[in-house]
Order: C-alpha cells, then structure tokens, then sequence
C-alpha cells in the first residue's frame, strides 16, 4: 500500500512554502509573518492581546500603548528559565497597570489580561498563525 501524500524536500524553503499552503486548509490563517524581526512579533503579540482582551474592564477599544507592552515584555524577561517562561506564558494572565490616556475606564488602574490559556485556545481563540523564522546554517 502506497502513500501519495508522502512529499520529499531538497529545499527547506520548499518545506515551509508547502506548509504555508496548507495550513490555510487546517484552520490557520492565510497571513504569515516571515522572517519577522524582533519588533515585528512584539507588535504581533501586542495586537494578539488586545484582539483577546477587549472586554471593557481590561483593554476595551484602547490597544496596549509601547510602555505597556514594555510591562509585559519585563514580566517575561523575569523569568530565570525557559521552563518559567513558558509557565509564566501558560499562566493564563498578566497584571499590567493601564497608561493610556485615552482608555478613560482603566487610565491608572491595574487591568488582567488573558495571555493564552491551552483549554480554551481552540473554542474561544480559533485563530492559528504561522511565523517562519528562517536560519542560516
């Protein structure tokens, strides 16, 4: 019994271009941030947190500000491990104080937001994304 589905790749980028292309079928998104920069999957991270937290006593309709994120990205950067980082990323939220100004409700206040949380990913966050960080050897 053969197997059709079964591809081969000379090229690694070959790979993740057929991966690309198939994961839109899977449920992931169609938009793929390649070769991102650092500052590029901060901004993404920043723009997945207020997508899931636009609950009115959290972020409501004011995105993070800079310094904000800041207070996240610090908060990670405590972490003494890998294995404490990613329990601190599975913990399920981060207490950040709002400074935006223009989020009138939470200005001054320390605001819970939802950072990712396993049980729920697929029922109440459907959306997957794809990053391809490609190394050179």
């Amino acid at each position: 019994m053969t197997n059709d589905n079964i591809h081969y790749f000379v090229k690694e980028s070959q790979f993740e271009q057929t991966l690309v292309d198939l994961l839109p079928h899977h449920g992931w998104e169609k938009e793929v941030l390649v070769q991102p920069t650092e500052e590029d999957l901060i901004l993404n991270w920043a723009k997945i947190l207020f997508d899931n937290n636009r609950d009115i006593n959290k972020l409501g309709n004011y995105p993070l500000t800079a310094s904000e994120m800041r207070q996240i990205l610090d908060q990670v950067n405590l972490c003494d491990s890998p294995y404490a980082m990613n329990m601190f990323i599975n913990g399920g939220q981060v207490c950040i104080k709002r400074d935006n100004p223009a989020d009138t409700n939470n200005y001054g206040k320390e605001v819970y937001l939802k950072i990712f949380d396993a049980r729920e990913i697929s029922a109440v966050f459907p959306s997957k994304e794809l990053t391809i960080i490609s190394t050179i050897c």
